[in-house]
């Protein structure tokens, strides 16, 4: 079963195994990002945190031995036993990196316990979530005016979910008198169990009910706290240089924060990074999709961030026209 969710990870272009591990558990280093971006697969970024790296090198193994993938000297491919239709383990869809699920989905089952043992005047039972970071979170949250709210809220944001939904997630929720029959058992019932939560998620994103946004917490920033500092001060003009002298850190990291943030939406100043020589000469291998070793080789006066950052836009389709 594992097997048949990480092939899907693979296709005709080359892609080293390790990208897809770390990719899938979290690592957000820019070239794992990079790599991600190049393969269409920035959205299941820490789709599976508790993945182990044997658990996944013996997937590989196994794929490898049956010729569904086959090694080249620029990583693995499809394979000719590769399977032609969808495969048996569908990945969530509806999942987005930014949603925060696992620390939501405690914090939820929690909230609903705690709230439905309280409505019976019930002091007297054991958490369903015994991690005190999540307790504390859920006892904070319930000081909070909105939370008087949040029967009714829930119930409005169940409704707007497909009934298979809602009921498979009212199936795992704990309260008075109540414990969900649910279990989450296979892979691939793992993977559905994420897909609803991300479908209750992503009603709650747009709806923005107070008390469910404030048990939840908002999206999850996808960057540390100074990689937005580093885009904020180089957005208002100023250099590399003088950012990494000012906050004490290396170059290569102020580099690293604004690329990061690019793969991930943030809109660089474009004009501030190239001389209009080094932007002219970018711009004629627009779609070529080089490497960027060929790039720098090809571009007189350019540096590795420059190539980097057009590789990014241009992947985007957000290269500037002009």
């Amino acid at each position: 079963m594992l097997e048949d969710f990480i092939i899907q990870f693979f296709s005709d272009q080359p892609r080293r195994g390790p990208a897809v591990y770390l990719l899938l558990t979290g690592k957000k280093t820019l070239s794992i990002l990079f790599s991600a971006l190049q393969h269409h697969q920035l959205q299941w970024l820490q789709l599976y945190p508790t993945l182990a790296r044997a658990d996944f090198q013996a997937a590989l193994n196994t794929l490898l031995a049956q010729k569904r993938l086959r090694e080249t000297e620029a990583g693995l491919v499809l394979g000719p036993n590769a399977p032609d239709s969808a495969s048996p383990v569908p990945l969530p869809e509806a999942y987005q990196p930014w949603m925060g699920l696992a620390e939501f989905e405690r914090r939820l089952l929690l909230a609903v316990q705690v709230v439905s043992e309280a409505s019976f005047d019930n002091r007297r039972y054991r958490p369903a979530v015994a991690e005190w970071a999540t307790q504390q979170a859920v006892r904070t949250w319930l000081k909070h005016p909105e939370s008087a709210n949040f029967v009714s809220e829930l119930t409005a944001a169940f409704a707007t979910l497909p009934t298979p939904v809602a009921d498979r997630l009212a199936q795992r929720l704990v309260g008075h008198d109540f414990v969900g029959a649910a279990q989450v058992g296979s892979l691939t019932a793992s993977l559905d169990a994420t897909n609803d939560l991300a479908l209750l998620v992503a009603a709650i994103a747009q709806q923005k009910w107070p008390a469910l946004w404030d048990l939840w917490g908002g999206p999850t920033p996808l960057l540390p706290p100074n990689a937005k500092v580093v885009c904020d001060r180089f957005a208002r003009g100023e250099s590399r240089q003088q950012i990494a002298q000012q906050m004490r850190l290396r170059p290569s990291t102020v580099n690293e924060h604004l690329l990061e943030a690019t793969i991930l939406g943030w809109q660089p100043p474009v004009g501030q990074v190239y001389p209009a020589a080094v932007k002219a000469a970018l711009t004629a291998y627009q779609g070529q999709q080089l490497d960027y070793q060929a790039l720098l080789d090809a571009v007189p006066g350019s540096e590795f961030f420059q190539v980097r950052l057009f590789q990014i836009l241009d992947l985007q389709g957000r290269w500037p026209h002009d």
